[in-house]
């Protein structure tokens, strides 16, 4: 891959700009100002964009028809190991039964969920995380310090400053670094596509993708709404380089709103009456609480509609990015919310049901962990082969949402 510097005078980009080839072309921005650059002799140098090219269609701005440059070509990635992990402790729908005024039929019609996992005891998110990843090493025959790079994927960390490091830590992952991701239920395919860019402009060959969260913590197990939704788990997968003609990431497609936030959050909150602080003698002018979140505020109705609308064009934008069409995807793997959501995408995309790959009932709604969980279940389960197309897709609160085409090797 050719490396280009240059310095900032002169109009020309600073400072260096990896995987730019000499003659080719990309679009960079400076601040405000949008250059058409070139490079040559191993400098990137700006002029204005030719008269024909539309800048705002080139740089990502036609929010209704989202055209980009071709992406960066450096190396490719391949998945080639998952692993998951779950609690030990099971609650049934008969057991929300007992806390809550519902019924195992209320529950699975309409969302398709059985029973759940939740933490207890001396388990943890980190716990799990350690767990999942260790299975996923061992399948793909990787040695913990042959890894460069752990990301943990999770809204839950065991502590808030993130728990990626400590995770990395105990699977002996030594000459690696790691850091947390925070994307809720989109996480782990925003985990997972960093990877791949991490591999391919970074020169990393072995990244280890982790999806972890308890949002069992921050449910209101008063509130039937939402606490039959959600359960606890941990998945993940190894992304390996690979030649570039070998890429096994067809295609993909992120988005965010941050107006859909109300209908899906847990806000910080004062954290009850009880002060930090208990007496200020007058010598400030606030009174400190102590740290907390809100429950998890769910409009589900708001929800439902968002994600049955925007995933099925993600998808396709993705599909349209590899090259690809719905009857070429052998698996659809979407975040395991609502059997509802689930179908409704399906029917969308024209997905038979034999091709959606699920297990919403046993586990409910695992946020980062749902997908990576899943598909480590349906990989040992025989379902999963090597070469099979998978149509993934991640959905949740901020509103973020995203889908990657890949191919599992």
């Amino acid at each position: 891959m050719a490396n280009a510097t240059a310095t900032a005078t002169a109009g020309m980009l600073s400072p260096h700009v990896p995987g730019m080839r000499a003659g080719g072309r990309d679009m960079a921005r400076l601040g405000m100002v949008r250059c058409w650059c070139r490079a040559r002799r191993g400098k990137v140098v700006c002029a204005a964009p030719p008269s024909s090219v539309n800048v705002d269609v080139l740089m990502g701005n036609d929010l209704s028809k989202p055209h980009r440059l071709p992406r960066v070509v450096g190396m490719g990635s391949k998945l080639i190991g998952c692993g998951s992990a779950v609690p030990k402790f099971v609650i049934s729908n008969d057991d929300m039964a007992e806390i809550v005024e519902t019924s195992d039929e209320w529950i699975s019609v309409r969302t398709g969920i059985h029973k759940r996992r939740v933490l207890t005891g001396e388990e943890s998110v980190k716990g799990l995380a350690i767990e999942a990843g260790k299975k996923a090493l061992e399948m793909a025959h990787v040695e913990p310090d042959e890894v460069d790079l752990v990301i943990l994927c999770t809204s839950t960390p065991d502590d808030l400053f993130g728990t990626g490091a400590q995770v990395h830590t105990a699977l002996g992952c030594k000459n690696a670094w790691a850091f947390d991701a925070t994307a809720a239920c989109s996480g782990f395919l925003v985990g997972l596509i960093t990877a791949t860019r991490f591999i391919k402009g970074g020169g990393y060959k072995n990244v280890l993708v982790i999806g972890a969260d308890s949002l069992s913590r921050y449910v209101d197990w008063t509130d039937r709404g939402t606490c039959i939704l959600f359960g606890d788990g941990a998945g993940a997968v190894l992304v390996q380089a690979t030649a570039a003609e070998e890429d096994g990431f067809l295609g993909f497609d992120f988005h965010s709103d941050g107006q859909g936030y109300r209908h899906l959050n847990a806000k910080t909150s004062v954290g009850g009456t009880e002060e930090v602080i208990p007496s200020t003698n007058g010598s400030i002018n606030f009174l400190p609480k102590k740290p907390a979140f809100s429950f998890i505020q769910m409009n589900g109705k708001e929800v439902f509609r968002f994600a049955v609308s925007s995933v099925p064009r993600s998808i396709v934008a993705s599909l349209e990015e590899a090259g690809l069409t719905n009857s070429d995807i052998d698996w659809l793997l979407l975040h395991q919310a609502n059997w509802r959501i689930i179908d409704a995408v399906a029917t969308r995309l024209q997905i038979p049901s034999e091709k959606i790959i699920s297990n919403l009932a046993n586990y409910g709604n695992t946020s980062a962990a749902s997908i990576p969980l899943a598909l480590d279940e349906a990989v040992r389960g025989g379902k999963v082969k090597g070469g099979d197309i998978i149509a993934a897709s991640g959905f949740g609160a901020g509103l973020t949402w995203g889908s990657a085409i890949m191919r599992w090797q």
